[in-house]
């Protein structure tokens, strides 16, 4: 048995829980205009990484004309997977972002489950936010080392985020020699050894061939490698970080 472990990679797994909520965007942005010059650096970092993000300067012609009091509150309070408050004196202070704030806690508050992400600048109070809600200091934080947690933020929570970019970010590609007509099984875990069920997995050869299969109840997925004895073939895992261990099964 090879063990390739800890390897990051990028799968597939949970995906489909965010399509079934019917969710527009990952990442709904929520700051004080005082911060835009930060905010705006990471939207952008977002939209690269092919991470659905709303930012109001992506919105302008969408938002022309609309009653925003009513549209912000609907994309606060229904239509993000998460909301990432920037908080700060100017945060507390606007009109805006505190309709903003209200919209995402009441959702956080009917679901009972992790959906806002405070990020501060200070330290400055924000009512309905606890201190004992972790939060990410942004003193000395770049935007792109802020960009980078939200990836795996939501890679951890089952988001898909599909762009090469964030490819090279989680992954290093995988290799095994393999043998015409054996069978190959890679086990799919999380950091603390539990199987990860659903995961799409696609094995590549040299030639562009390729094959697919997708996790079971005990994170296994079994591949039947057609190929010449001495072909190597990359494994390309589609996106949440875990551990994959390669096991020869042996000719079919």
């Amino acid at each position: 048995m090879a063990d390739v472990s800890p390897l990051p990679i990028l799968a597939d797994c949970g995906y489909a829980r965010r399509m079934a909520e019917n969710r527009d965007y990952d990442i709904a942005l929520s700051f004080a205009g005082e911060e835009r010059d930060y905010v705006d650096r990471v939207a952008n970092l977002l939209k690269e990484r092919g991470i659905k993000v709303f930012y109001d300067l992506f919105e302008e012609a969408d938002l022309w004309g609309k009653d925003l009091y009513v549209h912000l509150s609907e994309v606060y309070h229904r239509r993000a997977q998460f909301t990432v408050m920037f908080i700060s004196r100017a945060y507390a202070d606007k009109l805006w972002t505190n309709h903003e704030r209200k919209s995402a806690q009441a959702r956080a508050f009917q679901e009972a489950q992790e959906y806002i992400l405070p990020a501060r600048f200070d330290d400055t109070e924000i009512p309905g936010v606890l201190p004992t809600v972790g939060y990410i200091s942004l003193r000395n934080r770049s935007p792109e080392d802020f960009v980078s947690l939200v990836t795996k933020k939501l890679v951890s929570s089952g988001g898909s985020v599909p762009t090469e970019l964030v490819r090279r970010d989680f992954s290093t590609l995988a290799r095994a020699e393999a043998s015409a007509g054996s069978k190959l099984s890679i086990s799919v875990r999380d950091d603390e050894g539990t199987p990860i069920k659903g995961c799409n997995l696609t094995v590549q050869a040299n030639n562009g061939t390729s094959i697919a299969a997708k996790t079971g109840d005990d994170g296994l997925a079994v591949f039947e490698l057609k190929v010449r004895s001495d072909l190597p073939l990359n494994f390309h895992p589609a996106a949440t970080g875990a551990r994959l261990v390669f096991t020869p099964i042996g000719a079919g």
